[in-house]
């Protein structure tokens, strides 16, 4: 199936399989280059765009209800001893 993943202003059309993680196709579009890297310490919050809520990027598309043609917006967000840093804090 294929999903749409939306970071760093871009857009990436991939070809998934239900039974893979949303969180380690995203790291593999990571390491290779398609968006930009992710430090150790940020979560990345997955948003579905069709379920207007956000999915625990631990799930497989399937679990997480992520369907042929969904949009995933990935949201990197900086923390630091379990709180959110605000936007105009971060580096």
């Amino acid at each position: 199936m294929t999903v749409t993943f939306m970071s760093d202003n871009k857009n990436l059309d991939v070809v998934v399989r239900p039974e893979q993680k949303i969180g380690d196709v995203y790291g593999k579009l990571l390491e290779n280059g398609y968006f930009s890297p992710v430090r150790r310490e940020d979560i990345v919050k997955v948003y579905s765009l069709r379920q207007t809520r956000y999915v625990n990027s631990m799930l497989t598309f399937r679990q997480g209800e992520i369907y042929e043609g969904d949009v995933i917006l990935i949201e990197p967000k900086a923390v630091c001893r379990g709180y959110t840093v605000p936007e105009n804090m971060q580096e």
